[in-house]
């Protein structure tokens, strides 16, 4: 019987963990393990899972974009962030690799869905904030022109209704000062007067949204501004849309949480800064800290964007964001894994940063992909049990730890490496008790046999 590399969520509130930095658990809407350096609390390296999960509510023939997270820099932090596995499904026909006008990685898998069918992918993505510069802008004069690179994110978007009346009478509100600081301050202290939607957060993650575009389902930034009621990415919509019809331009960020917060491009000396309206207190962030946030997609145009998305525009259900449902999970679901292969040298110093689980019964068994140079090094791991293998391009290869068996063939894409064919099983062992059926049944009857003719004897 093949072991379910996914049962190890089955204990995401009580995960097992190699001896090392001391874990801690957070919730905010999907469970989250936090890896924390014991002698620089300082240093946080985040390992998060990233759930997406659709049904196909008619028959249809789809292709899933989705984003891949990556490093990151601007001029409020840096982070590392590391795709240790992109579990793709099975059913996927095909997948590639592509980057946007910004630089964001997508995957686009083409399906042919049944009305019924599942997409579920799975990402493992280890990250943490290397740098942080929090500092005020302070005075920021509006330049006389921009870069063609940020000229678009002052452009209208869907979502981002940058010429109509009433954005542009709030904007002439706040762009009077000539101080795009300020401008920004301004601006973030109005729209973190909403109130927050709570029922539109609990029905995005309810696994009930049907749509055929998830876009849809938020408001734009005039429905925003009538309703005064709005969740992040809405009110992050609003922001960049009154910025953007005050000369500043903007775009947002969305991190593997579902947290979107805004960028805006204040002249070339300190180009994009990070900032967040919140509809709760504390006030406004600006700069907004990054030191736990781990961003998952960049908007990739003047207009609005998210994570995910499909092509063409048919029904589908958002059936999970979450890892909250463990009988979702099934190992025939994946047999396509996406990973970048991490420095050797950067993997020795600490495994257990960078290494993804792949199987639980009843232990999490780790994996990484590693590189020195040329050299390509794929490992499992166990407690102070481990064992790895140099890949050949190309190759079948198969590693074995224990009980636990691992087969694919690696092929190289982009700065990825693809695990294809990838397949998890239980080795089998011969176990001594499997003789005390096979020899003492025999036995039993033997004995019995004869009480029984000695017995018919003395008679």
């Amino acid at each position: 019987m093949r072991v379910l590399p996914l049962l190890l969520l089955l204990s995401l509130l009580s995960f097992p963990v190699p001896s090392g930095p001391n874990y801690s658990n957070e919730t905010t809407g999907s469970e989250v393990f936090l890896r924390r350096d014991s002698l620089n609390p300082k240093n946080l390296r985040v390992l998060l899972p990233i759930y997406i999960r659709l049904q196909a509510l008619e028959k249809s023939n789809i292709t899933l974009w989705e984003s891949v997270p990556q490093n990151f820099s601007d001029h409020v932090a840096t982070i590392d962030s590391r795709v240790l596995a992109m579990f793709i499904p099975s059913n996927s026909l095909s997948f590639n690799l592509s980057r946007d006008t910004v630089g964001n990685l997508w995957t686009a898998s083409n399906y042919s869905l049944n009305a019924g069918d599942y997409i579920s992918t799975v990402i493992w993505v280890s990250s943490e904030t290397i740098g942080e510069n929090l500092t005020s802008p302070g005075f920021v004069p509006f330049p006389k022109d921009y870069p063609d690179s940020v000229k678009t994110f002052l452009d209208p978007g869907r979502k981002m209704p940058v010429k109509t009346q009433a954005i542009q009478e709030i904007a002439a509100n706040y762009n009077k000062t000539q101080n795009m600081t300020q401008t920004v301050k301004s601006t973030l202290d109005f729209v973190s007067e909403q109130e927050y939607d709570r029922e539109k957060t609990r029905l995005l993650m309810s696994g009930n949204l049907n749509t055929t575009d998830i876009l849809d389902f938020f408001e734009d930034a005039i429905e925003v501004l009538e309703t005064h009621s709005s969740i992040c990415i809405e009110r992050s919509w609003c922001a960049a849309a009154i910025l953007r019809a005050a000369g500043v331009p903007t775009r947002t960020v969305t991190d593997v949480r579902l947290k979107t917060w805004i960028q805006v491009w204040l002249g070339r000396e300190c180009g994009w800064v990070d900032a967040e309206a919140l509809c709760v207190q504390p006030p406004p962030m600006f700069p907004r800290p990054l030191s736990s946030s781990t961003p998952w997609m960049i908007e990739n145009s003047s207009d609005a964007a998210f994570p995910f998305t499909w092509l063409p525009k048919v029904r589908m259900r958002v059936a999970n964001l979450t890892f909250g449902d463990v009988s979702l999970f099934d190992v025939k679901q994946y047999r396509t894994v996406l990973s970048e292969p991490i420095d050797a040298e950067l993997f020795r110093n600490d495994p257990t940063k960078f290494s993804f689980p792949i199987v639980f019964k009843p232990e999490i068994v780790y994996a990484a992909l590693t590189k020195q140079g040329s050299h390509l090094t794929f490992s499992l791991f166990n407690g102070n049990e481990n064992v790895s293998k140099t890949l050949t391009i190309g190759e079948p290869s198969s590693v074995a730890l224990g009980d636990v068996a691992v087969s694919f063939k690696p092929v190289h894409q982009e700065n990825f490496l693809v695990l294809q064919d990838f397949v998890v099983w239980e080795i089998w062992k011969f176990d001594v008790r499997i003789l005390v059926p096979v020899v003492g049944v025999p036995v039993a009857l033997v004995v019995v046999l004869l009480f029984w003719k000695k017995r018919r004897q003395s008679r």
